[in-house]
């Protein structure tokens, strides 16, 4: 009966049944955490040898970083890892998140710095991971706490510092001793006498294998036509030296006694000693044509006394030129870099490159999906952590797939929502992407009258001014080209005191510069004749414009402006000026 009664009784379409509860339990929980696997982080295996037990290649495990840092040295190498970091750069990327309001914090968090990340995690893909230092701000306009700097630390100089956990033990061995698992918990740095907190660093190994922290090397594979490239071009050069300037070989008669016709006698070996010295001056050669009939020559007949050759060479620039260019291919393969990214092809095909790109934008989408979990778990979780809570709902870094097969069909469904009136071309902004001023033409239809008789008022009482237009704030009056001129005077002045600042005090690439005036602007287009609406919008639009250049131009770094303030003022009035020329 107490087994009876413990049953559920469960009504649905197939009638009332009886249910045991006990069938509806979960499944036992596996272990949590760090419980298997102690030998995980990373344990190098031995090249490949041959039956006698040498190796059949180069023992690439035993490269250090000294090796790859000396590879980016390399002209091939270093436009491969510079490709490669500036496509991850200009990857687009949005924020997710159930909450709009966290969502829109972290995506202008992250956007600041974005930057700055991306350079840092950069040591990566030639050091196969990257330490780095992320020192927190408090923002006071938003009241809550930002990134401030990524520091990367040399990869030399900077090791993971290991916490050892107990492992699992299966149940029923109280005596068991339990497996020491390693997991992460901080930077050990040169020079700290203490490690680094995990919350305030980020190590990311690119695509990380068998825990192996110190990432995978992806100038590894590269490292061999990088040895022979550079052992080849010092060759190359002796040897164009040597054949550039060819080595003489004269032939005299040695026992002969020649009249210099200034009183002297020299022996033939001396005369045609100082005509080779002299040929190696650029001096012109004057040989006797004497010739020595005791025996015929190669081609049967006899041959000069006096003569001279050069020491020649079967093998020819393009050789050398064509087996470099080789190394340099197997070097871009290596790091998996096309090479029609930045040469042409033999063959001349447009297809083929469309397709070395497709293929190279694959790789970039697969080191971004890596990069993606480190940037959701080691930075954007303790973001939101630490501003909003830890059971906050969490916010998401989610990377758009680059590539043309994507371009073409955004461009095939903007092209049918413009045909069908669901879209409309923003104009301005199509021509400040272009760099030209575009203007939106009105058509007239020739069937339509263009001064239409003005329709009766359906409403005699009422006054036909409250449906014209938004009422004006001000008089409408006509502002002269000085006027503009004196406002751009302002808002640059306004921003040269803040880039004065910014590099007094080094925060050039984090400050953010607001060029103001707004209110001024505004009242100026209400003037003209604006809407208080048109007028804001306008406003809007403008300072918009302006934020993001003076955001690129300070992420390029104070060094890009020789000049100072003044080099970035004059480049920033330019600027102005055109945004204020579209008005």
């Amino acid at each position: 009966m107490a087994g009876a009664a413990s049953n559920l009784v469960v009504a649905d379409k197939f009638g009332a049944r009886t249910v045991d509860p006990r069938k509806f339990r979960k499944a036992p929980a596996p272990p949590m955490g760090d419980s298997f696997a102690p030998g995980w982080a990373g344990t190098n295996h031995p090249s490949y040898q041959l039956p006698g037990g040498g190796l059949l290649v180069f023992d690439l495990d035993r490269l250090t970083l000294a090796d790859y840092r000396a590879m980016r040295g390399h002209y091939q190498v270093n436009i491969s890892l510079r490709v490669l970091m500036f496509m991850v750069h200009q990857a687009e990327w949005k924020i997710e998140c159930e909450d709009k309001a966290i969502q829109e914090f972290v995506y202008t968090t992250l956007s600041e710095v974005w930057t700055r990340l991306i350079r840092a995690i950069s040591t990566a893909y030639w050091a196969g991971h990257s330490p780095i230092i992320v020192e927190y701000k408090n923002d006071a306009q938003a009241n809550k706490i930002v990134f401030d700097k990524f520091k990367d630390i040399a990869p030399e100089e900077a090791w993971v510092n290991w916490k050892e956990v107990d492992g699992w033990v299966p149940p029923g061995r109280p005596n068991a001793i339990p497996p020491k698992i390693k997991t992460y918990d901080g930077i050990n740095i040169v020079g700290h006498s203490w490690p680094i907190p995990p919350e305030a660093t980020l190590w990311y190994p690119v695509l990380m294998e068998r825990g192996d922290y110190s990432g995978t090397k992806l100038l590894k594979p590269a490292f061999a036509p990088w040895f022979f490239s550079q052992i080849i071009h010092l060759y190359a050069n002796r040897y164009f030296e040597r054949f550039g300037e060819p080595l003489p070989i004269g032939r005299a008669p040695f026992g002969d006694d020649v009249d210099m016709g200034d009183g002297t006698t020299q022996t033939g070996k001396e005369v045609m000693e100082g005509i080779l010295g002299a040929i190696r001056n650029r001096a012109a050669v004057v040989l006797p044509n004497d010739k020595y009939a005791g025996a015929l020559g190669a081609n049967g007949q006899a041959d000069y006394e006096y003569d001279i050759k050069y020491l020649d060479s079967q093998m020819r620039g393009a050789d050398w030129e064509r087996y470099l260019s080789r190394l340099d291919e197997e070097m871009s393969l290596g790091i998996f870099t096309p090479v029609l990214l930045y040469r042409t092809a033999d063959v001349g095909s447009y297809n083929l490159g469309e397709a070395h790109m497709e293929i190279f934008m694959i790789m970039v989408n697969a080191l971004i999906g890596d990069l993606q979990d480190y940037i959701n778990r080691y930075l954007l979780n303790r973001l939101v952590d630490i501003n909003f809570s830890p059971k906050a709902p969490r916010a998401k870094f989610i990377p758009r797939k680059l590539g043309k097969s994507k371009e073409a069909t955004i461009r095939a469904i903007i092209q049918a929502m413009i045909q069908n009136g669901q879209a409309k071309v923003d104009v301005e902004d199509l021509g400040s992407s272009i760099g030209m001023d575009i203007k939106e033409v009105q058509m007239l239809d020739p069937n339509k009258d263009p001064n239409p008789a003005p329709e009766p008022n359906p409403e005699p009482n009422k006054d036909e001014s409250e449906e014209k237009f938004e009422l004006v704030s001000r008089p409408v009056a006509k502002f002269s080209e000085e006027s503009f001129a004196d406002l751009t005077t302002g808002i640059v002045n306004r921003v040269r005191g803040q880039v004065r600042a910014s590099l007094a005090d080094g925060t050039f690439t984090q400050r953010h510069f607001t060029p103001g005036y707004s209110r001024k602007l505004q009242s100026m287009l209400v003037g003209m004749g604006y809407t208080n609406t048109e007028a804001a919008d306008a406003t809007a639009a403008f300072h918009s414009n302006l934020s993001r250049w003076l955001q690129d131009a300070a992420s390029m770094g104070a060094n890009a402006y020789a000049g100072g303030e003044d080099e970035f003022a004059r480049y920033f009035k330019r600027v102005v000026e055109a945004e204020f020329a579209a008005f």
